[in-house]
């Protein structure tokens, strides 16, 4: 029952093949699909077959990388959806200019949850993120003072800007590990500011007028919010990769329950079939991607790539027949494999020109006594299964590789 029970949960959700399903997409994200790796020889047309290669490569090597961290976790819990936050503090901030000192004090920036635009854009072939944010109004309040040789003045302050703008690049296949605690100041931009001053310090709507207005909102203010706002959207972009990355991951969960079920005769004579097969380890994948061979003339854009998997483990059940339907005896087997090894050389410009040759290493099948079955029998049901798997994996992983293909990849 309790098998039953968790193959049952499993196959709501796992499958072998590439799904076609749509996910609901937790944050604002898409996939620049002119960078993907097959779909750049379209955009290079007129390059050499080097020149095509050396991009292609680094696009599907990083590509892969991606697919590497997530593979068996597709299904893991979501992190937490970020949210940013209204508001964010500004350092005092002392700016000399010449023969004047503005101080800003209290410095408070308000507006960043109300956006008019959030979006994340996954860009394959320079190994990208792009994250852009926008907000119709913002600003800045706080208070200030204003001294020169002869002048001294104290009051509050106020900073507008229109369309306010955060746009940055951080990497994609390097996101876990290689994510920013700073973003470029540049990142921040507008439109317009108008800043105002509640006594005698003229409005100024263009900062090149005042030195150390500039100073404070360029160099000082959009450093810390730039760097707050790339702190808080860390976790999107993660939920945005994950998502992204789902229809080129093959094994998606830890576990299988969809392995194809095989039958044969024992040498006695007996028929015996095998079902039920759960397989675990999924997520112990090793992808490597060895090559790309480019023939652009004959649209020849092929990756040699290796999967691996490792440490394989699970059970089935044995069903015995003597011939007679009422002779049937059942009983459950374990099982465990050294390793699956794959290597599949797929055309990236035609998915049905691929082919995969499969090793499946070390088969190691434990049938339960209560069969009674002589100790070579679970020899022959292991030689068996391994001949299942090397004829699954030789087809079923070109169809996989063939349905992440974009379909408009060779239209040109």
């Amino acid at each position: 029952m309790e098998k039953s029970l968790r193959i049952l949960i499993l196959a709501i959700c796992v499958s072998f093949t590439v799904a076609a399903e749509e996910d609901p997409k937790l944050v604002n994200w898409i996939s620049d699909n002119d960078t993907l790796p097959e779909m750049l020889p379209k955009h290079m047309l007129g390059k050499s077959n080097e020149e095509i290669q050396k991009a292609v490569l680094s696009a599907y090597t990083s590509q892969m990388q991606i697919v590497s961290e997530y593979s068996g976790h597709v299904y893991d819990p979501d992190f937490p959806y970020d949210y940013l936050k209204n508001e964010y503090s500004i350092p005092n901030t002392e700016a000399f200019q010449s023969n004047i000192e503005l101080t800003f004090t209290n410095n408070i920036f308000k507006g960043l949850a109300s956006y008019n635009e959030n979006t994340i854009v996954l860009k394959w072939a320079p190994d990208q993120i792009e994250t852009e944010i926008k907000w119709k109004d913002a600003g800045i309040r706080g208070n200030y003072v204003y001294s020169n040789a002869t002048n001294y003045e104290q009051g509050k302050y106020h900073i507008q800007f229109e369309n306010l703008k955060y746009l940055a690049y951080t990497t994609l296949s390097g996101n876990t590990m290689l994510y920013p605690a700073s973003v470029p100041k540049s990142s921040i931009s507008y439109e317009s500011v108008k800043a105002s001053f509640s006594k005698t310090v003229p409005e100024v709507n263009n900062v090149n007028d005042s030195p150390n207005l500039k100073y404070f909102i360029e160099d000082v203010a959009f450093q810390h919010i730039a760097d707050n706002v790339a702190k808080s959207v860390h976790n999107n972009i993660t939920i945005g990769i994950r998502q992204g990355i789902k229809k080129y991951i093959i094994f998606k969960n830890v576990s299988d329950p969809h392995f194809k079920g095989f039958n044969d005769i024992f040498p006695n004579g007996a028929q015996y079939w095998v079902d039920g097969i759960f397989t675990n380890g999924l997520d112990q994948t090793f992808l490597n991607v060895k090559d790309v061979f480019v023939d652009i003339a004959n649209k020849n854009v092929s990756a040699a790539t290796e999967f691996v998997l490792h440490k394989l483990s699970g059970d089935f059940t044995v069903t015995v027949s003597d011939g007679s339907k009422s002779s049937n005896r059942s009983a459950n087997a374990e099982f465990t494999i050294g390793r699956i090894d794959m290597n599949s050389v797929s055309n990236m410009l035609d998915p049905k020109d691929c082919f995969t040759i499969t090793d499946v290493v070390d088969t190691v099948v434990n049938i339960s006594p209560s069969l009674s079955l002589a100790p070579e029998y679970n020899e022959i049901v292991a030689k068996k299964y391994a001949e299942t798997l090397t004829n699954k994996f030789n087809t079923a992983l070109c169809t996989a590789l063939g349905k992440m293909i974009h379909p408009d990849s060779g239209k040109f």
